[in-house]
């Protein structure tokens, strides 16, 4: 397990990071820190003065300084909530525009696997707990770091006053402070022991939350009549959540008992100590007032701190929870670096030799790529047996090759292979003679048009789902000539909204919902849209029956003339119009050739399409 942060370090990576945001902060945190020190002191003075002045019957005296102490509690007060509420929006937009916008940039960002796989996603839901609220991760930390400050310089000034009345109050209040540490810090360790359950539970929660309010599973639920059995799941989620809960809040009533106890002796031995030195004549009624409130407030302080230092640990396990995700290694290629960046490489081009400049333009993905798999293999992590094992195969230069094969045969894995989103983890990848691993990933994936077998429109408009981009950034006429293509033209002329339409109703109340075969359409204009070289559908059409499938193959086909083309299925529609056909069983390629080839071979190939033949004979 890597190694965690300590405290200390992670204080020092917040505090650096308001402070480079808002350098003002610098000024702002000592006036608010003196506030926050002085108002109690000065809520105690006036008690003791009103009860000074009332006992020595001087009504001058009395107005004079009652109004003076008024008058600076107030503008104690005010600094504090002015400049306090100044600090804690800093504090909002260090976490959001922050941490919490580097956590969703890396999620977008990161490889594949670190997203993909179980183990990964429990680690990036911890991290957007981390930084989802002002109580937890990084803002938490903040926050708590100045009260531990306004607790510590509390503690030094109320400890001074308190020990010049009596040694023992002193000592009473400090073992307080100590055994509540102590049971406070038991309380933390038994939470960060039992986090992953926590963890566990709120993304059962709200993964049965979202498929009850989802408008595609909620047909199935009132069909098959399944609300019982997601009412049962939800309110089992919340019986597990209330029994952890209780077993947390009792770690906590522990240290609260602690402090009853102890706050009991405290007040018996200060008032004792300060009775008996008004009745013997040492202080006055106003000095034991003041005495009684420095005592509250020195006690005030350390309950505090004590609080103060478990809620610091806390953010610190949650701010760690956030640097595991961040830190998660990214094992194919890193992500494109900044535009600025790249410019400074692109005019570093001008310099270079002839020979190295003519190299690096036969390696730019302008054209149909010619893709070669030299023994490539992949196992995913956590597991021993290889997915794809020992793969040698060329896809010349605007070749269309059909890869088919049974569930699980390994098709999916080649296009995330194809597409940059794994890497391979033996063996070596080509693209046209150049390592994949040596392209810069997002301008190898921008010449890649790819429909995955599980794509949904996004909850944004027609438009931008066609157009990847934002609405003013979209080629108006280039998603017009891609609609109709698609043959989507006519439907979106007859929406109110024409190409500006919202899918679904997430986003915006006038919003549609496609229908499967429309939904392929939009997918088809997207693919038009962008225009990649490199054409690569994954089972895009799982969900439609044979025939319907055949013709939706049909208008790829013609989207991929001159391109480089892979077509999965495990049915065999698209490999009619393939120059190729790869059959894929069991991670490795079982046969490889033309159509009449591999059915003269009279192998699985030929058993498969003759068992499928059916549905394709009219």
């Amino acid at each position: 397990m890597e190694k965690r942060n300590s405290v200390l370090k992670n204080i020092g990576i917040v505090m650096g990071a308001w402070i480079k945001r808002y350098p003002i902060a610098l000024l702002m945190i000592p006036i608010y820190l003196t506030a926050r020190i002085i108002g109690p002191y000065l809520g105690t003075l006036l008690s003791s003065k009103v009860i000074g002045v009332i006992t020595s019957g001087n009504v001058k005296q009395f107005f004079i300084t009652i109004i003076g102490l008024l008058i600076a509690t107030a503008v104690c007060g005010a600094l504090e909530n002015v400049i306090g509420s100044f600090l804690s929006a800093q504090r909002i937009y260090t976490r959001l525009g922050g941490f919490a916008a580097d956590l969703f940039h890396k999620a977008l960002t990161t490889d594949y696997q670190n997203v993909e796989m179980q183990k990964n996603l429990k680690i990036m839901n911890k991290a957007a707990n981390s930084v989802a609220g002002n109580m937890y991760g990084p803002e938490e930390l903040m926050n708590q770091t100045l009260n531990v400050l306004v607790v510590f310089l509390g503690i030094g000034t109320y400890g001074t006053m308190i020990l010049m009345v009596d040694w023992k109050i002193l000592v009473a209040v400090l073992v307080m402070f100590v055994g509540n540490v102590w049971l406070q810090t038991l309380a933390i360790k038994y939470g960060d022991k039992h986090r992953e359950e926590s963890t566990e539970i709120w993304r059962e929660k709200n993964y049965i939350k979202k498929k009850g309010l989802n408008i595609s599973a909620g047909k199935d639920i009132r069909i098959y009549q399944m609300h019982n059995w997601f009412h049962k799941l939800f309110c089992d989620i919340v019986k597990r959540r209330r029994e952890y809960q209780k077993k947390v809040e009792l770690m906590w009533y522990i240290p609260t008992i602690w402090d009853v106890i102890i706050n009991f002796i405290r007040d018996f031995l200060a008032y004792s100590i300060l009775i008996q030195r008004v009745l013997t004549g040492q202080i006055d009624v106003a000095a034991f007032t003041l005495y009684i409130g420095l005592v509250g407030n020195f006690s005030n302080w350390i309950y505090y701190l004590s609080g103060n230092l478990s809620a610091i640990k806390k953010a610190s396990h949650e701010f760690n929870d956030y640097f595991e995700f961040m830190n998660l290694p990214e094992k194919s290629r890193l992500v494109k670096k900044a535009k600025t960046e790249n410019k400074a490489k692109a005019a570093e081009k001008v310099l270079e030799s002839g020979a190295e400049s003519e190299e690096k333009e036969k390696n730019k993905l302008g054209e149909a790529p010619e893709i070669e798999f030299k023994d490539v293999g992949f196992t995913y992590d956590g597991t021993e047996k290889a997915t794809l094992n020992g793969l040698n195969f060329t896809i010349h230069k605007g070749e269309k090759i059909a890869l088919v094969g049974n569930n699980g045969a390994g098709k999916t894995t080649i296009v995330k292979l194809l597409t940059g989103l794994y890497a391979h983890t033996e063996g070596e990848i080509l693209v046209n003679g150049t390592p994949l691993e040596q392209l810069e990933l997002e301008e190898y994936q921008d010449n890649i048009s790819v429909l995955f077998q599980d794509t949904e429109p996004m909850a944004f408009s027609l438009k931008e789902n066609v157009a990847s981009v934002e609405s003013e950034k979209a080629d108006g006429e280039k998603v017009w000539m891609a609609l109709e293509r698609a043959g989507l033209k006519e439907k979106v002329e007859s929406l109110k909204n024409k190409e500006n339409t919202f899918i679904t109703q997430n986003l915006d109340e006038e919003g549609i919902l496609l229908s499967g075969g429309e939904t392929q359409k939009l997918l088809l204009a997207k693919a038009i849209y962008k225009n990649g070289n490199f054409l690569i559908l994954d089972e895009p059409t799982s969900a439609l029956d044979p025939i319907a499938e055949s013709k939706i193959y049909e208008e790829y086909n013609e989207l991929a003339a001159g391109k480089t083309a892979v077509f999965i299925s495990h049915r065999l529609a698209s490999t009619k119009f393939c120059d190729r056909i790869m059959f894929l069983d069991g991670g490795k390629i079982a046969e490889f050739g033309t159509h009449e080839e591999l059915m003269k071979l009279d192998g699985k190939y030929k058993e498969m399409f003759d068992i499928q033949s059916q549905y394709y004979t009219k």
